[in-house]
């Protein structure tokens, strides 16, 4: 299993997603009308959607499809694979701040927020959502304001992955963790990776990716605990 980097005694966060020489993936889901427009258009915009709103994506699939209750809760009944460039998401990143609970001080500065909230396990279930994995986090990050507005332009592809993620929780569903398995791997899924965003060094250790006071105050808050299979 992936263990999270350890530095100077305390562990320091990793981003993983897909991604290639192009770019980066990310997930995020909307209403159908905003999803069809961002799908035909490749971009986000139309009547339905605001620019300037607080906003939130995420690399990893398995936390997607948690939040989103694979596809089937309101307003989320669509999932959508966006690919940005590694330098666009670099600037994103450039003007985010890690929120950390019980650190209400850094909760208001900037555009953008970053999260490191429990992995969820895309390969296994429990009680009808991806299985949270003990030991690691998975990053989440929000923008708003002009930062939305730069997101939401950015898109070099936009793809839509809902009948994938409708798939996932089928397999999901199955009592039988050999079934599980069998239908997981007749799909197409996403290799999940370690990445390392194209940011200076000052953004990485604001963001907990390198040592730094946020890795440590990650690391204090510790991780809830996980359900033994």
């Amino acid at each position: 299993m992936r263990k999270t980097r350890s530095s100077n005694d305390y562990m320091v966060q990793e981003f993983i997603g897909q991604w290639d020489d192009e770019g980066v993936f990310v997930y995020q889901a909307f209403n159908r009308e905003i999803a069809d427009w961002a799908l035909m258009h490749q971009k986000f915009g139309g009547p339905n959607f605001n620019p300037t709103r607080m906003t939130w994506f995420k690399p990893s699939l398995a936390w997607m499809l948690y939040r989103a209750g694979y596809g089937r809760k309101p307003n989320q009944q669509k999932i959508l694979k966006i690919k940005l460039s590694h330098e666009d998401l670099a600037t994103i990143l450039s003007q985010c701040y890690c929120t950390i609970h019980g650190e209400k001080g850094l909760k208001m500065k900037g555009e953008g927020r970053v999260q490191w909230d429990p992995s969820r396990d895309l390969y296994s279930a429990r009680d009808g959502v991806p299985r949270k994995l003990s030991g690691l986090r998975a990053i989440q990050i929000g923008v708003s304001g002009s930062l939305s507005e730069f997101y939401a332009g950015s898109p070099l592809s936009i793809e839509d992955v809902t009948e994938l993620a409708h798939r996932v929780a089928k397999a999901h569903g199955q009592a039988s963790p050999k079934l599980v398995k069998d239908m997981m791997d007749e799909l197409d899924l996403p290799e999940e990776r370690t990445y390392y965003p194209r940011c200076e060094r000052d953004v990485l250790i604001r963001l907990g990716m390198m040592p730094g006071e946020t890795a440590k105050s990650i690391a204090q808050i510790g991780f809830p605990s996980v359900k033994k299979s």
